[in-house]
């Protein structure tokens, strides 16, 4: 019978079939791969089947060195990586590789504050060594066996330090890093500021009129003062078996531009200017010379790059739709900055993957947008939304998705452009409006070149002559059936929609006849990232569409 001992042991420890991992042999069948292979890749593999190095660049400039996991390596590690996440208990300061936790969450710990004080861990993941990683393993949460500890020690370190870019290497690091968490927690306590640490970025921030000596002492230099570590500071982190990066130490006042973790802290967090402007620099090349050719000079130029990627223009889209995601993230779905550059992005590439336009615009990100009169609304358009939920069919309702405050034009722009399929509800009163007829006209158009679906609904014997392009195409008569329309709507999103009419040329323009001075036209050309033409030569004035009135764009 196992004694009190034992059992609380079984309890805490990691376990394969319910008994503790305590040998080699018994790490490699919790792997699942025979100790000889599993001893072969960890032990005797050369460097470059383990992994593979390269750069990315830093946020505040220059390059940093990546070591990525590749092969039976990779997928041992993927397999313990959760296990880690698990079972580590988040310390309330550590905001880095945590669900829920980001550099935005870090960021506003320290909003609004009078000082922030900065300090870089020098050689985090380096200085996290295998006699650390081993020493983790064979204390609790896991208590692996000196032999098992050893194997998964040296599956998760290379070249006696983590590899930054390991799936393993984020959780262990927290792990390490637990000690330091609560050594600085206790002294931020102690001394009356905020203490939150992202990765190797530790920061301070307090409202009074200085920080105490506990944390920094100003030393007088030639031209101006300099702050410095203080000593119960720096013993604290050393303690705790790290050192500080001393020629990153930055003491910030509210009269300054405070950052953390790269965003901007004075008020709120919020993204730097400087990132909105390259931001709308990059969409302005793809705009003026095209896809491939704004890459080539983004990578080459401003990247600093020998050569450009192995497919310039899909890595160049990659990090602009990166871009726009943070700027989400920060900003928030509803800002008008992030909604004005969705929108023009929209117009640049208005048929993304469904895991780009998830990624770029989260919630936004619709399977059908309905076209409709407001008088349409309460018989027809709001059933078929609710039918279209029932299904699992994420379609866009502008009472459903605006909110008070909100810029109308910009959601409808944002949701216009996103969805797939368009549902056209035309009606005697739809007809007669000229918002949905520019709605309508402009799905038609975008379905002639292929980046959109358009279902026509028909209700009632409306007027068809501000519509021609419906004529000719599988239209829905509406008989109150709403589950029948959201069917049908399914079935278009899922790609099974009925055979539609060949598609006429993308230089279709439809006239739209309006009491304004300049007649509206919808968008009828095709993307300039598939335009064939020469790089570097600018593209023909688009005619004023629905993008350009919604966005506030005069004519050329």
């Amino acid at each position: 019978m196992p004694s009190s001992s034992q059992a609380e042991t079984a309890e805490t420890a990691l376990l394969h079939n319910g008994r503790p991992i305590l040998t080699a042999y018994d790490a490699a069948k919790f792997f699942g791969a025979p100790l000889g292979k599993l001893a072969g890749v960890l032990y005797r593999a050369p460097e470059e089947e383990r992994y593979k190095s390269f750069e990315i660049p830093k946020r505040t400039g220059g390059m940093r060195p990546i070591l990525a996991p590749i092969g039976l390596t990779r997928e041992l590690q993927e397999k313990l990586a959760p296990v880690l996440l698990e079972r580590y208990s988040a310390h309330p300061a550590a905001q880095g590789f945590l669900k829920e936790r980001s550099i935005l969450t870090n960021a506003r710990v320290h909003a609004g504050q009078r000082l922030v004080l900065n300090i870089d861990l020098e050689d985090f993941f380096p200085s996290i060594n295998f006699g650390r990683v081993r020493g983790l393993f064979m204390a609790e949460p896991f208590k692996l066996g000196p032999a098992a500890a050893a194997l998964f020690a040296q599956l998760c370190t290379y070249r006696n330090g983590l590899p930054q870019g390991a799936p393993t290497s984020p959780a262990l690091s927290n792990f390490i890093a637990a000690d330091l968490d609560r050594r600085l927690a206790r002294l931020a306590r102690e001394s009356n500021v905020r203490y939150t640490r992202y990765a190797d970025d530790i920061t301070f921030s307090s409202n009074q009129p200085t920080l105490p000596q506990t944390l920094i002492v100003t030393v007088a230099g030639e031209g101006r003062a300099s702050v410095q570590v203080a000593e119960p500071l720096e013993r604290a982190i050393t303690a705790s078996g790290f050192a500080i990066n001393h020629k990153k130490v930055r003491l910030q006042t509210r009269h300054q531009r405070q950052s953390v973790t790269g965003l901007h802290v004075n008020a709120k967090p919020n993204v730097s200017r400087a990132r909105i402007r390259r931001m709308r620099a990059m969409l302005h090349a793809w705009e003026r010379f095209g896809l491939d050719a704004a890459a080539y000079e983004h990578f080459l130029k401003h990247r600093g790059m020998l050569k450009p990627p192995r497919d310039p223009g899909r890595a160049y889209r990659n990090v602009v739709y990166g871009q726009l995601s943070f700027i989400k993230m920060v900003r928030g779905g509803d800002d008008p900055v992030f909604l004005g550059l969705a929108a023009k992005l929209i117009k640049l590439d208005p048929n993304p993957s469904r895991f780009i336009r998830q990624m770029a615009f989260g919630g936004d990100d619709f399977d059908v947008f309905i076209s409709h009169a407001s008088e349409d609304k309460d018989e027809v358009a709001r059933p078929i939304f609710e039918a279209c939920a029932r299904l699992g069919v994420k379609a866009f309702l502008d009472e459903a998705h605006i909110g008070w405050g909100q810029s109308f034009t910009q959601k409808i722009n944002t949701a216009l452009g996103s969805a797939r399929t368009v549902l056209a509800i035309v009606s005697q009163t739809s007809v007669t409006k000229e918002w949905p007829v520019i709605e309508v006209n402009t799905a038609l158009s975008l379905e002639a070149s292929g980046q959109k679906k358009v279902v026509p609904l028909i209700v009632g014997k409306p007027d068809m002559s501000r519509l021609p392009l419906i004529h000719g195409k599988d239209a829905m008569a509406w008989n109150g059936d709403a589950a029948n329309v959201a069917r049908r709507l399914k079935a278009a999103v899922d790609g099974a929609a009925p055979r539609r009419p060949a598609a006429q040329p993308a230089t279709t323009a439809v006239p739209v006849t309006t009491d304004k001075p300049l007649a509206l036209r919808a968008r009828s050309q095709a993307p300039l990232a598939i335009q064939e033409r020469g790089p570097w030569r600018p593209p023909p004035k688009p005619k004023r569409g629905l993008f350009d009135w919604l966005g506030g764009r005069k004519r050329p």
